[in-house]
């Protein structure tokens, strides 16, 4: 009786093991999103001055980073971004650009949605449009 309960402890030690494994060989497995600024201060922007940033970001995983989509916090912030899978340790960039016909202070938030780890990703910018 006491070998069978010592066999039926290795079984279920090995069960356990063998999970906690794969987990752990699953989770290095993954898309990882770096940025390297998350937020961006456009300052004072002037009449007809581009309010336009450039988010770069790597992929610092072992597989093809995804991004499925990104949403604004209002219309007048526009990402754009490429469709295109990003290989492992290779860079590329979210523009986002601002409509300056609103006038006053903004913050403006920008959701980074992907196959990442660390998704979702929080990107801001703001600044200030002058009353003219």
């Amino acid at each position: 009786m006491r070998k069978l309960g010592y066999i039926f402890l290795v079984v279920v030690f090995s069960i356990v093991l063998s999970a906690i494994i794969k987990n752990y060989l699953e989770k290095d497995n993954v898309a990882h999103l770096s940025f390297v600024l998350k937020e961006h201060d456009f300052d004072t922007l002037r009449v007809r001055e581009d309010a336009e940033f450039h988010f770069i970001y790597e992929n610092i995983g072992k597989k093809d980073l995804i991004i499925e989509r990104i949403t604004t916090s209002c219309g007048c912030t526009i990402p754009y971004w490429s469709n295109m899978a990003l290989p492992p340790l290779n860079k590329d960039s979210i523009k986002v650009t601002y409509d300056i016909e609103n006038k006053g202070y903004f913050i403006k938030e920008i959701m980074v949605y992907s196959n990442s780890e660390t998704s979702p990703d929080r990107l801001v910018v703001k600044g200030y449009v002058p009353f003219d």
